[in-house]
């Protein structure tokens, strides 16, 4: 081992890049010189060349065409990312699902025909023999109102839900899926909450505009109507009989309003000035019916009346007595006034579902680009070492000579006269005699 090393120590001393013909021993010690001084300096530059090119960093741009959905949620977090879409506007009803879910009433059996024919049947047989508040007298028209509420709640729906459909999702660029979640999420949401809000606008608009001008409604019996007036004028006879009457017609006097007495004592007048408050509890068989009103306006008391007594199967088949059973609610939600259910149009529950895939399949991003910051690997380095190379050892080749042979001779004799000068100097001070001495 020790042999090897120094036979290689002798060839590397030994080597000559500059070899030439000369004899002279001079010359061939320079050569040699200027080949070390070539390799160390080659050497250390390749050295410094490895370091700048692992420590460098620059920007790639990188660029996917028509890249799958696989392949973008490969790069989706990359923060320069730009996916633009080839169709900038796209249908919600292509990558969105709405879906009410109604409340029992609207799917039951108490707005089918047989039970509204069912109850104006006993309103038919109670009209003579009943009080005002009797649950038949009103349970046809209002039950009859429910059903068009339902019909009229679940047509609204329809409609904004296509209208809602229809409407374009402008966006020039892909968006990220939580992006997508998040705003389509938030205009759901807004599209639930405000379509019933609509509706009952219109709706209380429409009952202030019966109210104040004192509409007449369906059943005669709540209807705020004039009436015809007569009377009779005495006639005197010439002295010939006694005096006699004859028929008057004194014209058309506003009706007084029907009167209403309800189960907890309380009266009212179906007036202009209180025709829209008057309501109370309804009555079946002499019982009161739980939470169900009857007063002046029916839409009105329908408004303020609960379903509960119709969570009784018991009730309802007091009420239908005959062979037809008809089933009760099942709900969690018995106490809810009319007006509430419709607030939210009848709707239980919404069910909304987006589709990333389908909004990005509408997209169709051409292409996908991104920026990249990379560092030098292994082949970059090993590229910049083999482009540089040529160069770095070209200039080096004249150089290490020109350095040995002219350069370095100045900068050695610059160095020897200094060393020479000191050291004379230490000499002259080490004679003796030549120290100083302070008396």
């Amino acid at each position: 081992m020790r042999h090897i090393f120094s036979d290689y120590k002798s060839y590397l001393l030994k080597l000559n890049l500059y070899e030439t013909d000369t004899q002279d021993e001079t010359t061939i010690k320079n050569e040699r010189r200027s080949t070390r001084l070539y390799l160390v300096l080659l050497i250390i530059s390749m050295i410094i060349l490895i370091f700048y090119g692992s420590l460098r960093s620059y920007t790639k741009i990188i660029v996917i065409q028509s890249p799958s959905l696989t392949e973008y949620h490969l790069i989706k977090e990359e923060t320069s990312l730009q996916c633009p879409c080839s169709n900038f506007a796209v249908k919600y009803k292509t990558f969105t699902e709405i879906e009410p879910f109604y409340h029992e009433l609207c799917q039951s059996d108490f707005v089918k025909d047989e039970w509204i024919n069912h109850l104006f049947q006993l309103y038919e047989e109670s009209w003579n023999n009943s009080i005002q508040i009797d649950f038949r007298r009103i349970g046809t028209f209002q039950f009859q109102t429910l059903r068009s509420l339902c019909q009229l709640a679940k047509d609204t729906i329809n409609k904004s839900l296509q209208s809602f459909g229809y409407t374009d999702f402008i966006q020039s660029q892909l968006i990220l899926p939580y992006t997508f979640e998040d705003q389509i999420g938030s205009l759901i949401n807004g599209f639930i909450r405000e379509t019933p809000k609509a509706f009952v606008r219109t709706l209380h608009f429409m009952q202030d505009i019966a109210a104040q001008s004192l509409f007449m409604t369906g059943a005669s019996i709540t209807s705020v109507r004039p009436i015809i007036q007569y009377g009779t004028y005495q006639i005197m006879p010439d002295g010939i009989g006694p005096p006699y009457q004859i028929p008057r017609y004194d014209g058309i006097v506003p009706y007084p309003g029907i009167n209403y007495t309800f189960t907890n004592g309380s009266t009212c007048v179906c007036s202009s000035s209180t025709a829209t408050t008057c309501m109370g509890l309804a009555t079946f068989d002499n019982n009161i019916v739980p939470g169900f009103q009857t007063g002046c306006y029916m839409l009105s008391a329908l408004m303020n009346s609960t379903l509960e007594a119709f969570y009784n199967q018991t009730f309802i088949d007091n009420l239908s007595s005959s062979s037809r059973t008809f089933e009760k609610l099942n709900s969690s939600n018995p106490h809810w006034r009319i007006d509430k259910l419709l607030g939210q149009l009848f709707v239980q529950s919404w069910s909304n579902k987006t589709y990333y895939n389908k909004y990005y399949k509408s997209c169709a991003p051409e292409s996908c680009s991104y920026t990249n910051i990379q560092h030098g690997n292994f082949w970059d380095i090993l590229l910049l070492l083999i482009g540089s190379f040529q160069g770095l050892s070209m200039v080096l080749t004249v150089v290490s000579p020109i350095f040995i042979v002219r350069i370095w001779p100045i900068i050695r004799s610059k160095i020897c006269r200094r060393t020479y000068r000191g050291s004379q100097v230490a000499a002259v001070q080490a004679m003796p005699g030549n120290s100083l001495e302070k008396v």
